[in-house]
C-alpha cells in the first residue's frame, strides 16, 4: 500500500487525464512520421489525378485531403503522413485520411495506404481502410507507420499502422492504441493481422481519489522460422490494476496489482487470427 502526498495525488490526476496520450503512444518503432521532405503535393497529385488544391488541402470524390506541416505532425491526425520504409528504403509508406466530414464532436473518413517509389513516388500499391478515420466521443488523437522489423516468412516483412483514440471524459478516462500488419510483395498490399489492442487505458474514479484504473501493454515479437512458413507472432501482455482509496488520515492510498501473460497468433493461410478479446471493439 502506497500512500500518496497531495503533489503525488495530483500527479496522479495529471497522468489519468492528459498524461493517458503518453501511455498510449506509438513506440520508437513509429517516429518521424514527417518524412514527406515537402513531396507531398507531388504524392497526391499521383495518386489522385482528379484531386484539386485548395491551400493546404486537395478535394477529390468528396473527400477531404490535408497534407503534413512541418510541425509536429501527431498533433494533427488527419494530415497526410510518409515514412521511408528501413526494411526497403526504396519505397515509402504514405497514409492519406480522406476525411468527409469533420466537426468538434464527430468526424468521418477513409484512410487510404499508399507504397510508393521513393525515387518518382509513382504509386506501387494501395489500399483503402474503410471508416478508419471515424470518430464521436472516442476520437482518433494519433495515426502512425511502425516499421519495426516484423520479418513474416523468409523475403516477407510487414510493416505496421498504429492508430491512437482517446476519450473525452474525466471520470472515466479512456485511451487506446490498435496496430494493424500489411505486407506488400507480389500479392498486392493486403492486411496480415487487424486491430489488436496493443495499448489501453480505462478506469471510473469519482475525480477526488477512489477509483479503479487499468493499464494493459502488449509487447508483439515474431517467433522462430521455418522455411515457408510464416512465423508465429508472440503476444507479451502486461496489465496493472491500480485500486486508489481515502486513507484514515484523509490522504489517497494506491495498492497496484500486476498480472503478465503471454498469446501465440498463428497465421491461417491468409492472416494471423486474433483472439476476441485483444481486439477493438467495434
Amino acid at each position: 500500500m502506497t500512500q500518496l502526498s497531495n503533489a503525488r495525488a495530483s500527479f496522479f490526476e495529471l497522468i489519468v487525464l492528459i498524461g493517458l496520450g503518453v501511455a498510449v503512444s506509438a513506440p520508437a518503432a513509429s517516429a518521424g512520421q514527417n518524412e514527406c521532405a515537402g513531396r507531398a503535393s507531388d504524392i497526391i497529385r499521383l495518386a489522385y489525378p482528379g484531386a484539386n488544391k485548395a491551400d493546404d488541402a486537395f478535394l477529390f470524390g468528396g473527400a477531404t485531403i490535408t497534407l503534413p506541416t512541418d510541425d509536429n505532425v501527431e498533433a494533427h491526425p488527419r494530415r497526410v503522413i510518409c515514412r521511408i520504409w528501413p526494411a526497403q528504403p526504396q519505397l515509402t509508406l504514405v497514409a492519406v485520411p480522406l476525411m468527409t466530414e469533420q466537426s468538434d464532436s464527430e468526424n468521418e473518413g477513409d484512410i487510404e495506404l499508399l507504397v510508393v517509389d521513393s525515387t518518382n513516388l509513382h504509386v506501387k500499391q494501395r489500399l483503402r481502410l474503410q471508416g478508419l478515420m471515424s470518430d464521436d466521443a472516442i476520437h482518433v488523437e494519433s495515426v502512425a507507420f511502425d516499421t519495426a522489423r516484423y520479418q513474416l516468412a523468409p523475403g516477407k516483412t510487414a510493416f505496421g499502422l498504429r492508430v491512437t483514440r482517446e476519450g473525452s471524459s474525466r471520470a472515466n478516462p479512456f485511451g487506446e492504441t490498435t496496430l494493424w500488419l500489411f505486407s506488400a510483395d507480389a500479392d498486392g498490399l493486403k492486411p496480415v493481422l487487424d486491430n489488436i489492442v496493443v495499448s489501453e487505458n480505462h478506469g471510473e474514479w469519482d475525480t477526488a481519489c477512489a477509483g479503479e484504473f487499468n493499464e494493459t501493454t502488449r509487447t508483439l515479437s515474431m517467433g522462430s522460422q521455418a522455411k515457408g512458413v510464416f512465423a508465429d507472432i508472440v503476444v507479451t501482455e502486461k496489465t496493472t490494476t491500480s485500486v486508489a482509496t481515502v486513507g484514515k488520515d484523509g490522504g489517497c492510498q494506491s495498492e497496484d496489482k500486476t498480472t503478465i501473460g503471454n498469446h501465440r497468433l498463428r497465421y491461417d493461410g491468409s492472416k494471423y487470427a486474433v483472439p476476441k478479446d485483444l481486439k477493438r471493439d467495434e
